[in-house]
């Protein structure tokens, strides 16, 4: 099967043949018919990738201090060592799908074979097949399109924005940022009777 990666290292992206995804306990196994691209959070990471150390540094200032506090527990080469592993290893991209249940592991009741769902999480990528934890899968109704409900996790974010921003009805809001989370927000809050 086909999955979208990109290399860390040197930012090269490409579709690369991968094995089917293992099937654990507490997922489900879906064939994707849409895999949303989020142009502002997987391009950050596209151009980040492309950048030289100094810049990946630069842009990831978390990693940055997660890699000097492993440098401290397990040395300098070590942490070397797994720091380039994971910058030449072949990156998967994608948060947000949807598509068919063709598997489901035997602990699973809520959902079936033939299921239409809408997947998030760093598992719902840009592939063929995905396999997901039940808690970032959601069953789709029958009159929902597959192609608008890719869109689920980035709705989510969205979402709970608006829940965090505790806006009551008839309240103004500024929504910063006009890219696809907030293009949605701005849909939600004018739903909600926000200004």
């Amino acid at each position: 099967m086909e999955q979208l990666t990109q290399n860390l290292k040197d930012g090269h992206m490409q579709l690369l043949e991968v094995p089917f995804p293992a099937l654990g306990r507490g997922q489900v196994l879906v064939r994707n018919h849409y895999s949303l691209i989020s142009a502002g959070t997987e391009g950050k990471t596209v151009k980040d990738a492309r950048l030289g150390y100094i810049g990946k540094a630069r842009a990831r200032k978390e990693e940055v201090k997660k890699v000097i506090q492993t440098a401290k527990v397990i040395g300098l080469r070590e942490t070397y060592r797994l720091v380039m592993n994971k910058l030449d290893a072949p990156n998967a991209l994608g948060y947000s799908c949807s598509g068919e249940v063709i598997a489901v592991a035997d602990d699973v009741q809520e959902f079936a074979i033939g299921d239409r769902v809408a997947c998030g999480g760093s598992t719902a990528v840009h592939a063929e097949v995905v396999v997901v934890p039940v808690n970032l899968c959601v069953k789709l109704g029958d009159a929902t399109p597959l192609k608008e409900a890719a869109f689920t996790t980035v709705g989510a974010i969205a979402l709970q924005g608006v829940r965090q921003a505790d806006l009551k009805l008839g309240e103004s809001c500024a929504v910063i940022g006009l890219g696809l989370v907030g293009q949605i927000t701005l849909q939600l809050l004018q739903a909600s009777g926000v200004k």
